[in-house]
């Protein structure tokens, strides 16, 4: 969107081993065990600057979901509503356990992935007939078991909607993957995503995984390019 290709490559080599960007200090520091105020003001306003013209100029519509853990639902927010210092992308960032509840328009939020794991149903309700679908798990894979509810209950204990999501979440993200799949079977999308079991975890931060995992992703894009094109001859 702001067609700085190189910039998530860039980050990697540079940035996420510094303390600053992921560290147990910044958890104990403020609650956050990634630096969101580095991430998302010091190193694209000064250090590797975001082209927010670009993107304020992108044509097409980016839509972004956090989890309202008082409520027990998806708020989404188009690129009009992030603002210069992307609220709305810290809080659909924001996984419970390891990062704050992010407090914004009078909502308590948290990761959108909670109740939109895959969001295709919200691109059919918009009018879409066909989709493009990026995961990031293999093929194979299944969500097997939830956080235990005495955990959450101990952390969260003035959120029991977050409870209930969380002990939902893999059966809710199993049925929106094995939607997806059939919708692929139909012809009426095309699914992106590893082709072997990752290898690292969602903490991991060695540049040379990082890199690879980008790498293979980027592959893998390409190597759909041709059935998104059949997909789009046949919309």
């Amino acid at each position: 969107m702001s067609a700085q290709p190189l910039r998530t490559r860039q980050i990697i080599e540079h940035y996420v081993t510094d303390k600053r960007y992921f560290s147990v200090r910044n958890w104990i520091k403020s609650g956050s065990i990634f630096g969101f105020d580095f991430i998302f003001n010091e190193l694209p306003k000064q250090l590797l600057p975001f082209d927010y013209a670009a993107y304020r100029a992108y044509p097409g519509v980016l839509q972004v979901a956090a989890t309202d853990i008082v409520n027990g639902e998806s708020v989404w927010y188009d690129q009009k509503a992030l603002g210069q210092d992307f609220i709305p992308v810290r809080a659909s960032s924001s996984m419970p356990f390891v990062a704050p509840v992010v407090k914004h328009e009078g909502r308590a939020l948290l990761d959108g992935a909670l109740l939109a794991p895959i969001p295709y149903q919200r691109a059919l309700d918009a009018g879409y007939k066909k989709l493009v679908v990026v995961l990031t798990r293999n093929e194979g894979y299944r969500k097997k078991k939830g956080v235990p509810k005495f955990l959450l209950k101990s952390v969260y204990k003035k959120y029991p909607k977050l409870w209930e999501i969380m002990e939902q979440r893999p059966k809710l993200y199993n049925e929106q993957l094995e939607a997806v799949e059939k919708m692929e079977r139909e012809g009426k999308a095309v699914i992106i995503r590893p082709q072997l079991p990752l290898t690292i975890d969602k903490f991991d931060i060695k540049p040379h995984k990082l890199l690879a995992l980008h790498d293979h992703g980027i592959g893998c894009g390409l190597a759909a390019i041709e059935k998104i094109k059949e997909l789009e001859a046949f919309h």
